[in-house]
């Protein structure tokens, strides 16, 4: 049926079009984490992307906080004052063609409450925890969520501390257990002596439950604060200052078990447990701020950044293979990443401009630390190249 010359004509154009698909793919933009990035006119939300270049995703003439990512890696949502004061909506920044992110109102004026600190549900959960202030029934601090409906439009929003009116008082801190079936948050409802003070409670977060069973688990007259889950969802990590100063401490999640992890004259705080159940936190120990790893009973603690200069806020990459972090060590803030270990130190953000804060990662990637290839000259100036993986 065909000829000689017709097969060589069509494996030509099947070759040629395998050709331009690898292309095609090489060049697509993979989005690796995310930050909040200052070029002088105040915070906005940059995207890294696998061949190094960080693109400025947002150009608001407002404040911006708090980005995060969806399970899936294709939106970020983040608060945003576009009306001014301290009118927050959460905003939502589309991924879906990597290359060029798309942000656009999520909530504007039709909730009519402030919303902070948004954090998705896990994996297949189509719910936004949020931090807001006059969440119905009642005007105060508290913690809910936001179901998102098809087309990433915004559904109910259900407050979860005060769903039962318990009363005028601050719920904050919010955080998922890996299941999604629970929260833990900094409550100051509870008088102890008199005084008035952040204990940590645990709540139920699924369906007409959500907000049944608040216990108070630590319950002490100090403060207790940054709560997070375990990865297996059985113990719950936080910090405390019941010994004097800032220490670091878990306890299963019925408030039992009570072990301190920490020991020091110095602050030991905002601990976060990686998938891989090592437990990164920061401290003061060395005579400035460092970023040190421990197992889970405290023990075999390693300064992974031995820096002069600040470091802060680690943030652990979804397979705990690496870790995204602040530090000041080229006079300011800039994102970093570095191995487990501390190895493969890398400046992720290298901003000529204005600090770089709040870095988060994509849950479907992490970046290979590897030497840089090339310069890539973006809106934020000289970025390094580096190679990204699924691991």
């Amino acid at each position: 049926m065909f000829g000689k010359n017709s097969i060589i004509f069509w494996a030509g154009i099947l070759v040629v079009l395998l050709v331009s698909l690898n292309i095609n793919t090489a060049l697509a933009q993979v989005p690796m984490a995310s930050f909040l990035c200052d070029q002088g006119d105040g915070p906005q939300v940059c995207v890294a992307y696998d061949d190094g270049e960080v693109k400025v995703a947002t150009k608001l003439k407002s404040k911006v906080l708090t980005p995060t990512w969806s399970p899936d890696g294709h939106y970020i949502v983040y608060s945003a004052n576009p009306r001014g004061g301290e009118l927050f909506d959460l905003r939502i920044i589309d991924l879906t063609d990597p290359g060029k992110p798309k942000d656009k109102d999520l909530t504007g004026k039709d909730l009519g409450v402030k919303l902070t600190e948004p954090q998705f549900a896990p994996a297949g959960d189509p719910r936004i925890l949020v931090y807001s202030q006059a969440i119905p029934p009642v005007a105060s601090w508290d913690v809910g969520f936001l179901t998102l409906e098809k087309g990433m439009k915004p559904g109910n929003l259900v407050n979860i501390t005060n769903a039962e009116g318990e009363g005028i008082n601050k719920d904050q801190k919010g955080s998922w257990s890996p299941d999604g079936t629970k929260i833990v948050f900094e409550s100051n409802r509870d008088l102890i002596d008199n005084k008035s003070q952040f204990d940590i409670f645990i709540a139920d977060a699924e369906g007409r439950g959500a907000g049944k069973n608040q216990v108070n688990l630590t319950n002490h007259v100090a403060p207790d604060e940054w709560a997070r889950f375990s990865p297996d969802g059985m113990r719950i990590v936080f910090q405390s200052k019941r010994d004097g100063n800032s220490e670091i401490y878990v306890m299963d999640t019925e408030g039992k078990n009570l072990t301190r992890l920490t020991n020091h004259e110095k602050t030991d705080r905002r601990a976060e447990w990686s998938s891989g159940d090592v437990i990164a936190f920061e401290t003061q120990r060395d005579g400035n701020w460092e970023i040190y790893r421990m197992d889970p009973d405290g023990n075999n603690k390693v300064n992974l950044t031995n820096d002069p200069k600040g470091d802060n806020g680690p943030i652990w990459s979804p397979k705990g293979r690496r870790m995204l972090f602040e530090s000041k060590r080229d006079g300011k803030r800039e994102v970093y990443v570095m191995d487990a270990n501390g190895a493969g130190l890398k400046n992720l953000s290298n901003n000529p401009g204005g600090n770089d804060t709040h870095p988060r990662w994509n849950p479907f990637f992490e970046l290979r630390s590897v030497e840089p290839e090339r310069k890539r000259f973006t809106t934020l100036g000289a970025v390094k190249r580096s190679a990204l993986s699924e691991d």
